[in-house]
């Protein structure tokens, strides 16, 4: 990396800290400076917010996947974030991934990022035909699947995934059990109830289709994303609407005992098992040709380091970096914790630098 290259990536860096961070005095700059555009699009039939730069295309771009949350691609730090790397340069999609608003994960999520991809790098308003991915917790699990995939992995220039999983299984077996299985034991890990409502969200939306299947969908979408039992819809459907997959499915997420584990999960249908493989990226990372930066907590609230490490190992170019200035996706910036922005921020610099090359 030239001097001024690394120059230009740490001012793009500045960019996306004031956003993120809520940097007292950013927002008065940004009223002085030219401020990007905001729009509203459809992009490979996806709804999309475009940020355009204020200077003359072409830009380098990149693609920003949210994790799950109901405000999907409105949430404020998305927003603010979509904001700072349109200031710093960058034209930017930030699709509403099929299903992520709700938790609801399934191969489709990951098709419709690898479209949307797709369609960004063709735009004339695409610099050098290349790419950068952006992702944060499932939309960085997503943007580590879509990075790898043969449709587009020659196209991307860098993927910066803040907090994925990206073992699917392990996961499953994380949020049902609390316990997190690594190459030589058992250990104990307690994350939020939200997880094993989104993983009941997910497994359903991944079944066999039936009519009561479409139900029990429904219900789980309304269910509270807190709730202490997810397995509530389940019991509207005796053992004959839900056939043997929906049995199989609640037998997995009822259970406490890790001993247990393997036989309930071998019992789901293999559509649904391979519907898990190819959504867990420590699966295809040796595919990963794209730098890859990786960006945890030493202790994510959702997933333990070792979903981040299973990549690194794996990948050819990838680098994780450690701060506990994040709370699982979002970084906090506080006096205790000032000493660490310079880790952040190098973490940003090598995304930056990397997504302009």
């Amino acid at each position: 990396m030239t001097a001024l290259g690394l120059a230009r990536a740490q001012l793009d860096a500045v960019a996306v800290l004031a956003a993120a961070l809520i940097i007292p005095g950013a927002e008065f700059i940004a009223r002085r400076a030219r401020t990007p555009s905001l729009g509203e699009e459809v992009v490979a039939g996806i709804p999309t917010t475009v940020v355009r730069p204020a200077s003359r295309s072409p830009w380098p771009a990149l693609v920003f996947a949210n994790g799950a949350t109901s405000e999907g691609r409105r949430h404020p730090l998305v927003r603010r974030l979509g904001w700072g790397l349109g200031w710093a340069g960058y034209v930017t999609y930030i699709p509403d991934l099929p299903g992520v608003a709700v938790g609801e994960l399934t191969p489709r999520s990951r098709d419709a990022a690898v479209e949307v991809i797709a369609a960004a790098v063709e735009s004339p308003e695409t610099r050098g035909g290349r790419i950068a991915l952006v992702g944060i917790s499932t939309g960085a699990t997503l943007s580590l699947l879509a990075a790898a995939d043969p449709d587009v992995a020659a196209r991307v220039s860098v993927v910066a995934a803040v907090a994925p999983f990206t073992d699917l299984e392990k996961v499953i077996m994380l949020a049902t059990t609390g316990f997190y299985r690594t190459a030589d034991r058992l250990e104990p890990y307690s994350p939020p109830p939200y997880l094993l409502v989104a993983l009941a969200r997910s497994l359903a939306a991944n079944l066999p289709r039936c009519p009561a299947g479409d139900e029990l969908c429904a219900g789980l979408r309304a269910l509270d994303g807190n709730s202490t039992d997810p397995l509530a819809p389940f019991r509207r459907w005796s053992v004959d609407e839900l056939g043997s997959a929906g049995v199989a499915l609640y037998a997995l997420l009822a259970n406490r005992d890790p001993a247990r584990f393997d036989k309930l999960y071998a019992d789901l249908p293999s559509a649904t098992r391979a519907a898990v493989d190819a959504l867990s990226p420590a699966r295809i990372a040796s595919r990963l040709r794209a730098q890859t930066e990786i960006l945890s907590p030493p202790r994510d609230k959702y997933f333990p380091l070792e979903e981040a490490l299973a990549v690194v190992r794996a990948a050819q170019h990838a680098r994780l970096t450690v701060t506990s200035m994040l709370s699982h996706a979002t970084p906090k910036l506080t006096p205790r914790k000032l000493f660490e922005l310079g880790t952040l921020d190098g973490f940003i610099v090598r995304s930056m630098a990397a997504a302009r090359a």
